[in-house]
């Protein structure tokens, strides 16, 4: 905890004391007092901070004996106003209280025997339990926190903590939604009336909110304007394109946390493309000869939902992933903050899972047979075609070869926080995938974004690396349907096998999701939604 940060738990507590002064509770005053000034002496306060402390106790409360302001244990106030109870007393009650469903009660009680010294972590988890049954979430994770900060708190405490943190974050996550959730219920029963445009919703920080431009600062995005990038060869002067290429650079597209994406000229051709530079922890020490041997992958695909992959070219010291022109993704939909119409989502999540089938299984230009992971799947993966009813996956396979040339710099504790809402319980925990192929992360992925897609909430959502890990490995998230009570219970199931933490236990395949996608919504996965995505690509290109 920060020294403000506790100081001023120490003038909340000063605060508490005044009230209980103001309803004639001196005797827990007394207690609250007497706790300030026992742990005054042994705090990281500077000697400032705690003269202060003691100047505003003398002022509220009346003279500190001399032994206490020197360091000796303080000694309850004398007088009628600050009769003590027994600190395990003090404890009794406020477990009875608990059962009387008392929590306020139960709170005060607790932190007064805590405030002695008795009990404290237990003290400050029972207060948590109580403001968590109040419904007071912020509360109940500051209380949870006085453990978790707690240097004597053993490993096993921790988690236990950490987990009724979670828990809280997920509740707290509930309320901060349901103002949206009567917005929809209002949408859909004007439904009848007529037409309504689909319903706005707050959007959580996501993985393209606030982004930082990492290694490229604003002055060498604009020196990049104008610049020209040349093809890169190998040690035996070969070319990815095959023959040497050179594109002019002439805006940017995309502001992400792992990569920027500039849109580039081949200046033989006059062809719009897009160059991807990877940034942040995937652009660490990148090799060029790793990405070349990854693109040469991708453009044997025949798959029409594989982006693709036109070149490896180098600018200076940035490295250009050069592939086809795509400047719309399911990013530009979440921050619109608009829910997709049911209909839409199944059709856009259909080809989604032909993608993940193609990378899974495909025999490719050179009849060669690849089986590619993606490992990476979030919504700046998924790609809009702007002129047809396409949807395409980019950079399929990438993340695996990342790691393997630099698994540091690709872990997951280097990751942006966004990103671990868009992995896999196994990628937490690789003893989970039973040294199995990962096609079932890709399908946990898919989930993922499903979930998004049809909610306009993410799955996931925490505050640390820890967080996020109960979350995916040890927890279920709320059922999309309760966010969206239209959603069929066929969806809101497949979903919800997505991400089951097991992942034996989830949809074998894509192929598997595709084939029930068919079978329940066959109006959805095919052109019958053609027009509401064309109407959503002009909603995008208004708001861009």
């Amino acid at each position: 905890m920060a020294y403000g940060d506790l100081f001023q738990s120490y003038l909340n507590r000063l605060e508490e004391a005044r009230l209980y002064l103001e309803q004639g509770l001196g005797e827990g005053a007394g207690e609250i007092v007497k706790g300030i000034l026992e742990d005054l002496e042994q705090s990281a306060l500077s000697e400032e901070e705690k003269s202060d402390l003691r100047s505003r106790i003398e002022k509220q409360h009346g003279h500190i004996p001399e032994e206490t302001a020197a360091g000796e244990p303080p000694s309850a106030p004398q007088g009628p106003a600050y009769g003590m109870a027994e600190p395990d007393q003090t404890f009794e009650y406020g477990l009875a209280l608990m059962d009387g469903q008392f929590w306020d009660e139960a709170i005060r009680e607790f932190k007064t025997a805590a405030a002695v010294g008795f009990r404290v972590m237990q003290c400050w988890e029972l207060c948590g339990d109580c403001a968590g049954k109040l419904g007071k979430w912020d509360e109940a994770i500051r209380y949870y926190e006085n453990i978790y900060a707690d240097p004597a708190a053993d490993e096993q405490l921790k988690r236990q903590i950490l987990l009724k943190i979670t828990k809280c974050s997920q509740n707290r996550k509930k309320n901060d939604v349901s103002s949206t959730i009567q917005a929809r219920s209002e949408a859909v029963a004007a439904a009848a009336a007529g037409p309504a445009p689909p319903p706005k919703v707050a959007k959580p920080e996501s993985e393209t909110l606030s982004p930082s431009l990492s290694s490229l600062d604003q002055h060498s995005l604009d020196q990049l304007i104008g610049q020209h990038a040349a093809s890169w060869n190998d040690s035996r002067n070969s070319f990815v394109a095959g023959e040497k290429h050179t594109y002019t650079i002439s805006n940017l597209l995309h502001v992400g946390v792992t990569s920027l994406v500039m849109q580039v000229t081949d200046d033989d051709t006059g062809e719009m493309l897009a160059g991807q530079i990877l940034s942040g922890p995937y652009g660490a020490g990148v090799d060029p000869a790793v990405l070349s041997r990854w693109a040469r992958a991708q453009m044997m695909s025949n798959s029409q939902h594989i982006v693709r992959i036109h070149d490896i070219a180098q600018c200076e010291d940035r490295i250009f992933i050069i592939r086809e022109h795509l400047p719309l993704s399911l990013v530009d939909i979440f921050n619109m903050g608009e829910v997709l119409p049911i209909p839409l989502a199944i059709g856009l999540s259909y080809q989604i899972l032909e993608g993940i089938g193609d990378l899974h299984l495909h025999m490719g230009k050179d009849e060669e047979i690849r089986k590619i992971h993606h490992l990476d799947l979030r919504p700046s993966k998924i790609l809009l075609h702007d002129d047809r009813f396409l949807v395409k996956i980019c950079n399929g396979g990438l993340l695996s070869e990342l790691e393997r040339a630099n698994p540091r710099a690709a872990s997951l504790k280097h990751l942006p926080l966004p990103l671990l809402a868009y992995r896999a319980p196994e990628q937490f925990r690789p003893y989970l995938s039973r040294k199995k192929p990962p096609f079932f992360t890709d399908i946990y992925l898919f989930g993922a974004l499903l979930y998004e897609m049809l909610t306009g909430i993410q799955a996931f959502s925490g505050s640390s690396i820890e967080e996020f890990e109960i979350q995916h490995c040890e927890q279920y998230p709320t059922p999309p349907k309760v966010w969206r009570p239209e959603i069929p219970e066929v969806m809101n199931e497949i979903i919800m096998n997505c991400l089951i933490c097991d992942p034996m236990k989830r949809w074998r395949s894509a192929t598997q999701i595709s084939l029930t996608f068919e079978k329940s919504f066959s109006e959805w996965v095919g052109r019958g939604v053609e027009r509401q995505y064309y109407e959503l690509l002009d909603r995008l290109r208004s708001k861009i």
